[in-house]
């Protein structure tokens, strides 16, 4: 039989049309599942701080009915609020290498009894009391040169994101010591596959971080989402990495010196991470860089199976979250003088 008589063979003919009958339905269907996804408008109310200045905030982080904000320019790198009699209690970590003194940036979480303060130029962490009568820093640990972040596990295990060579993640001990490593960087942009791991790491730095003892350890970068899962022996097992948007990015591979920027067409991405017991919630900046329209942040809810399930537009620009006080995610608005919102979720 000829190939021109193959070509134009009926039956073969009518099971192309089926397969393209399947595939039309399947590209309907995806699109009508993306359609489904509600958007809302939320109206949050939010009050001023103080009179006392914050240079920028870098993070929020709560305890209790205690605000810690982490600021890279003020006059102290840590102002500590009252969510209860909304005042400023006390300031901690005055610039400097001397005794009770800090180099910014910093990073802020909660261990056992103790406020957390990982300083990255001195590549150490330090700890002190939730007492704001009196407020005295204690050196905790030095970690690896490579670390630039560290985020509790337990009361006696960090893990941490930094310039690592072969995963994306380390385990550290109370020591400091490495005890294990975990975790591919993503890569949903066809290119990534031929890129080299500094410039990989460079553009998926992690923006924000959650633990949940029941639900895993959820990450984000500017543009996707990893939960993880923690089984009895300490292992870390991926259980979804989600695209949150489409991203490309430009870039010069430099080893530890690489630089890379998102393409001005994309939209600039995830800018934080809260969760409740049941969901994660991540401020995402949709604005495009090339775009003069300015939009405000959302605030994007996923399940811990990493499904999106709504979409919040807030009426203010949100720049920070912070997990929850009194059963409501803590807010920190984009203005010139920032202020606090408080919002239950949903």
């Amino acid at each position: 039989m000829s190939d021109f008589a193959l070509a134009w063979n009926p039956k073969k003919q009518t099971i192309m049309k089926y397969i393209y009958i399947l595939f039309l339905l399947f590209l309907f269907g995806c699109s009508q599942k993306e359609k489904n996804i509600p958007t809302k408008s939320i109206f949050l109310n939010s009050e001023s701080l103080s009179d006392d200045m914050i240079g920028m905030p870098l993070q929020i982080l709560t305890y209790d009915s205690l605000l810690y904000i982490n600021d890279f320019y003020g006059d102290s790198l840590v102002h500590c609020y009252s969510l209860r009699n909304k005042k400023l209690l006390t300031k901690i970590g005055v610039k400097g290498n001397g005794p009770n003194e800090l180099l910014s940036p910093l990073y802020l979480f909660i261990q056992e009894d103790s406020l957390c303060l990982f300083s990255r130029p001195q590549q150490t962490l330090y700890k002190t009391s939730f007492r704001t009568d009196s407020v005295e820093l204690h050196k905790n640990i030095r970690v690896p040169q490579e670390v630039s972040l560290l985020f509790p596990l337990t009361d006696s295990m960090y893990v941490c994101s930094g310039m690592f060579q072969d995963y994306r993640f380390m385990v550290l001990n109370a020591k400091g010591e490495i005890i294990s490593k975990f975790g591919n960087y993503p890569m949903f942009w066809h290119k990534e596959h031929d890129l080299s791991i500094d410039v990989k790491r460079m553009f998926h730095q992690i923006r924000g971080y959650a633990y949940s003892k029941d639900q895993g350890l959820a990450m984000v970068d500017s543009h996707t989402l990893s939960i993880y899962d923690h089984d009895e022996k300490g292992n870390f097992i991926l259980k979804k990495e989600i695209l949150l948007s489409p991203y490309e990015y430009e870039y010069t591979d430099k080893g530890i010196s690489s630089r890379v920027s998102l393409s001005p067409s994309f939209i600039s991405g995830a800018k934080d991470l809260a969760i409740l017991d049941s969901c994660i919630y991540i401020l995402m900046d949709v604005n495009i860089k090339r775009n003069k329209e300015k939009k405000k942040k959302e605030i994007w809810k996923f399940d811990w199976n990493g499904n999106l399930l709504c979409k919040y537009i807030p009426n203010i620009d949100i720049s920070h979250m912070a997990n929850v006080y009194d059963k409501q995610i803590i807010l920190l608005t984009n203005d010139e003088k920032a202020q606090i919102a408080t919002w239950k979720g949903e």
